[in-house]
Parts: structure tokens; C-alpha cells; sequence
């Protein structure tokens, strides 16, 4: 399933609502901390753990118990792909958002993550942080939406 933006989408009255429990999996300590930042000042959302690659992956989000976890594809040690079905054996109820490059270069890797469990996926800016903005604004409406059923 792949979501649609909206730009009517707002985010959810959070009064005493739950916040949406993220986790970050990503080998950039950059591209990781601004994550961390753009969903940490949500108020609806909480950032429950990060990992550097696909094995911290598997061995924290059992423990975390994320309701998203944003998955990046391109990574040492273990590639986003190759965890996916251990990351949701010790986390079944996680909806995972697929992040990289990949997704608008290569089809068939998008095609392979979504058919080994993936929710959905999103498109890295290529060019540095031009397309920064763009990928908050989907960024947050698909943790959102995922993270909400």
C-alpha cells in the first residue's frame, strides 16, 4: 500500500492521545539526528529508538516497541532489506516506512521491501537537502497515518 499526501492532512488533536512510537534506523549520524529532530518536536510523536544498521535494528525494536519504524535500505553491516523480516518477527505490530534513494533508482528493491512486509515507502532527497521540506511533509503524514491504525 502506498500513500497518497494530502494537503488537507492535519495533524491529530493529542490532548491525551497516545503518541505515535517511532524508531529511526539509519547509518548517517546526520541524516539520523535531523530525523530525530523533524519527529521529536511533534507532539503526537515520540522517538522510542534508533540503530545504525539493519542488525541494531532487530535487536532493538523488540524492545522498543515502535508503531513505525523508518527503515533506511542502504547500510553496513545489514542492508534495510535483508532485516526486514527479522524486524518484524520481534516487532509484528510495527508498520515500517521504507527510506532511501533506492526507491526512485531502483523499483525493484521497493518492490522486494514491500513484498517482504513493508507498509510503505519514501523517497530520499537526492540532492543534498533541496528537497528537505517535501520529504518532512511526507515524512510526517505517513508516520501519521501508519502509525494510527
Amino acid at each position: 500500500m502506498t500513500l497518497t499526501t494530502s494537503p488537507a492532512y492535519s495533524a491529530p488533536n493529542t490532548g491525551s492521545a497516545r503518541k505515535i512510537r517511532v524508531m529511526i534506523v539509519e547509518d548517517s549520524a546526520v541524516i539520523r539526528g535531523l530525523l530525530t529532530r523533524w519527529l521529536s518536536a511533534e507532539a503526537d510523536i515520540d522517538v522510542v529508538g534508533t540503530a545504525n544498521n539493519g542488525r541494531e535494528a532487530i535487536e532493538r525494536a523488540g524492545e522498543c516497541t515502535p508503531d513505525v519504524i523508518l527503515l533506511d535500505i542502504e547500510m553496513p553491516i545489514m542492508n534495510g532489506v535483508d532485516a526486514l523480516p527479522a524486524i518484524l518477527k520481534v516487532a509484528p505490530k510495527a508498520r515500517v516506512i521504507m527510506a532511501s534513494t533506492l526507491t526512485q533508482r531502483g523499483g525493484e528493491v521497493t518492490i522486494k521491501a514491500l513484498a517482504a512486509g513493508a507498509s510503505d515507502y519514501l523517497a530520499k532527497p537526492e540532492a543534498q537537502m533541496a528537497g528537505a521540506p517535501d520529504y518532512k511533509r511526507d515524512l510526517l503524514l505517513k508516520v501519521r497515518v501508519l502509525g494510527s491504525r
